[in-house]
């Protein structure tokens, strides 16, 4: 299995916080999101990469990302795309990662050891437990496969989860009919189960004000993360 951040937009919510790097680069206490989403996920993979795109030759430049897929169209498509690239590059089962997510790593290790358990052929998705219809969620049928996404009454996905290999090109097909939209559509699409996790196990970035939630968070010492 192999790693992938998702990190090629700049993140505008942010406000000046991206003006020289995308939110997976910003600091915590000296070190970026993505070096801590790297150390969480790297017990449990064979290596990350990460698409870039927004200030890509900065990014290489000052933080020597590994294994960096250059996404060159980032300002015409949504992420969708952005897995696309991924998903034709690497030849694997795919942990799939927001670049504003941290994750506890036992959510990560529960995530993998549920999907090694899974029948062949399923991905999984992580959720948030709630009924909730303010962000983006998640529904399923009485069966546990995943049937809908999008601005939904639902679970509000966690921004991770993994795509079985054997679902990569019908994920891949479904993914380039809709470049213009979140890659998460990729999981009613195809045969995808659901994962909830704890709420207080995962935070994320999306505007300056969570920059000192992500900072109270990482201190708990309920939270086991690099």
């Amino acid at each position: 299995m192999r790693g992938v951040i998702l990190a090629a937009g700049r993140g505008r919510r942010m406000g000046h916080h991206t003006d020289d790097v995308p939110k997976a680069f910003l600091e915590f206490d000296g070190r970026t999101l993505y070096d801590r989403q790297r150390d969480v996920l790297d017990p449990h993979v064979d290596g990350t990469s990460i698409v870039l795109g927004y200030r890509h030759e900065t990014v290489r430049e000052q933080y020597d990302p590994d294994d960096p897929i250059v996404f060159d169209e980032w300002t015409k498509y949504e992420n969708a795309a952005s897995l696309l690239l991924a998903l034709a590059r690497i030849d694997d089962d795919l942990l799939v990662l927001n670049g504003d997510v941290l994750l506890d790593e036992r959510e990560v290790g529960r995530l993998t050891a549920q999907f090694d358990a899974l029948d062949d052929g399923y991905n999984l998705v992580g959720c948030l437990p709630g009924i909730q219809d303010e962000d983006t969620a998640i529904r399923w049928d009485e069966s546990g496969r995943v049937t809908e996404y999008g601005l939904i009454e639902g679970h509000q996905h966690a921004g991770f989860g993994i795509v079985s290999s054997i679902n990569r090109q019908a994920a891949m097909r479904v993914l380039r009919s809709r470049l213009d939209d979140w890659y998460p559509h990729v999981y009613p699409r195809t045969p995808t189960r659901p994962l909830l996790i704890p709420a207080d196990r995962h935070v994320e970035v999306n505007r300056p004000s969570d920059l000192e939630q992500a900072r109270s968070w990482l201190a708990s010492e309920r939270i086991q993360c690099a």
